[in-house]
């Protein structure tokens, strides 16, 4: 009797969600985040930073013809080496940042992240969020704040299951009982491409415990950065996914909603203070000379590179993309 009516419970919570908005209010707080977002670029003296490695790209790109790519590939095995390499491209990018991943915590590999992020759309940068839904920044004032923070940033939410930032545990169980194949059309990948020339690519999300610095546990992981052709390939799979249906921006959920409604706009910025390794951090990224010395013993030029990938229709009930993916990786390693 206790499970029934727990299950009864859950099933009234999915049914008929802890917050509503109406199509109206979503409007509305559509409307304060747009009145909100500013549209001034700032690059003062210095704020372009020389960068060895998307030069890298340039040259991969100026190297390469028809059926003779020409790649660089530089390994990043390292936790601290990853997370320099990705500050440093997107302090050092020109013109776009396409950041696509599964979890984004609001840690201090996120600060830092996220710090450059903002930044660069500040200077005139395109910049690109995509997240999932139920690890990426989940707190519903994050994202009405960035949902009205500059025209040159946009974030999506990838497949939300609810429709909120911020999902109570109670809701999440009651998604497993009644709701798990929504719940399980997860996007996993993890890419970030860099002025469409160079790219960060593999296992790691955005969190500490991916770049070591978590003081208890890490997880042991590797990414790939790659110059060259494939990034075009790559910036397609990243389209796929940001112009899915599924890719929602944050005012469509109902608590950032209110959050906006409530401002009339974002709530304002509370005052932070960074840790010291977030601050040195973002300061070796601005060497480039030092970042590349760091990295260069783990390059290695190659010549084609073949890139796979789901697409978002593998949440479709047909999901033929998902078996040509899962394919043509058995043939790469059977070969």
């Amino acid at each position: 009797m206790k499970r029934a009516a727990v299950l009864l419970l859950c099933a009234s919570v999915l049914l008929s969600g802890c917050i509503h908005v109406s199509r109206h209010e979503t409007q509305l707080a559509a409307a304060y985040a747009e009145h909100a977002r500013s549209a001034v670029v700032e690059c003062a003296a210095g704020c372009l930073i020389d960068s060895p490695l998307l030069a890298l790209g340039d040259a991969a790109y100026a190297g390469s013809s028809s059926g003779h790519p020409s790649h660089t590939v530089v390994l990043l095995d390292d936790g601290q080496d990853s997370l320099l390499a990705r500050v440093h491209l997107i302090r050092a990018a020109r013109s776009s940042i396409d950041l696509q991943t599964f979890h984004f915590e609001g840690d201090d590999a996120g600060r830092v992240v996220l710090d450059e992020l903002i930044a660069a759309a500040r200077r005139g940068v395109r910049v690109r969020l995509l997240l999932d839904h139920l690890n990426g920044l989940a707190d519903p004032v994050v994202q009405a704040r960035l949902a009205s923070y500059h025209r040159n940033f946009e974030l999506r939410l990838y497949n939300p299951v609810f429709s909120q930032a911020r999902v109570n545990p109670l809701e999440f169980t009651g998604a497993i009982v009644f709701r798990l194949r929504d719940l399980n059309r997860r996007m996993h990948s993890k890419l970030m491409v860099v002025d469409e020339r160079v790219a960060v690519i593999g296992g790691r999300n955005i969190q500490d415990e991916y770049f070591d610095w978590d003081p208890s546990y890490d997880y042991r992981d590797r990414d790939l950065l790659v110059a060259g052709p494939v990034t075009a390939a790559m910036e397609r799979n990243f389209n796929a996914f940001w112009s899915d249906r599924r890719a929602l921006p944050p005012v469509e959920l109902a608590d950032v909603a209110r959050v906006l409604l409530a401002n009339h706009g974002p709530p304002a910025a509370e005052p932070t203070s960074r840790s010291a390794r977030v601050a040195a951090m973002a300061a070796a990224a601005r060497d480039g000379a030092a970042v590349y010395a760091r990295l260069s013993p783990h390059l290695y030029r190659v010549g084609r590179v073949e890139f796979f990938a789901d697409l978002p229709s593998k949440h479709d009930d047909v999901a033929q993309s998902r078996l040509d993916a899962s394919q043509s990786l058995l043939d790469v390693l059977a070969g």
